[in-house]
């Protein structure tokens, strides 16, 4: 259910979104930009033979539904609750011409919103599944919640999986790995300890085959 807090003439409209809720439509007319304040959502797009593809993960801060284009290139649905800002593409347009008068940090939201496209990109290119988990843990970690040394991790390993090109068991044996050799915890699925960013990150950059 979306909640109206703020009115919409002044060009910003807070809303939430619950878990599974879809914020907008790939194809669909890019009317609004959206900035998350909190929660997670996935990019999600249907390939020309129907393959569901998960082609990025955005976090608090993060702006999406950007208008490149008419309409949106990918549907943008919420992994957990989620809280955001809404703007009309007009409005944006205007606060755009604006930054680009003074300092163009605006433009810089263009590249964030490409960013985790393009790094799902990179991750596909490293070898062994391992590998992949460990460069995709390594890139979402400083934006998850941390409660002291433990983080929450909503992301489901289908999810994971989706967006690694992998299998969810596929996933699911690569955390085993990781939790083997004393990288990682996991003391709830939904829950992730890193016991050694240093080890974490050699292995993200590790051109082993295992999986």
């Amino acid at each position: 259910m979306y909640v109206n807090c703020q009115d919409e003439f002044l060009g910003e409209v807070l809303l939430t979104a619950s878990a599974k809720q879809t914020m907008f439509w790939e194809g669909q007319d890019s009317a609004y930009i959206f900035q998350l304040r909190s929660g997670i959502v996935r990019g999600v797009t249907i390939s020309e033979d129907g393959e569901r593809q998960i082609l990025a993960f955005f976090f608090a801060g993060d702006h999406i539904g950007l208008p490149i284009t008419q309409s949106y290139r990918f549907s943008a649905e919420a992994v957990t609750d989620v809280t955001y800002v809404r703007q009309t593409r007009g409005h944006w347009n205007y606060a755009l011409a604006e930054s680009c008068l003074k300092d163009g940090s605006m433009l810089r939201c263009i590249g964030a919103e490409q960013d985790p496209i393009y790094r799902r990109g990179m991750l596909l290119g490293r070898q062994g599944a391992v590998t992949r988990m460990a460069a995709f843990l390594c890139s979402i970690i400083d934006r998850l919640p941390q409660d002291g040394v433990q983080f929450d991790l909503p992301i489901s390993q289908q999810d994971i999986a989706d967006y690694l090109a992998l299998t969810p068991e596929t996933v699911c044996r690569s955390l085993k790995r990781l939790k083997q050799s004393d990288i990682i915890a996991m003391p709830a699925h939904n829950r992730l300890v890193i016991h050694d960013r240093d080890a974490l990150e050699r292995a993200a950059q590790s051109r082993a085959t295992c999986s």
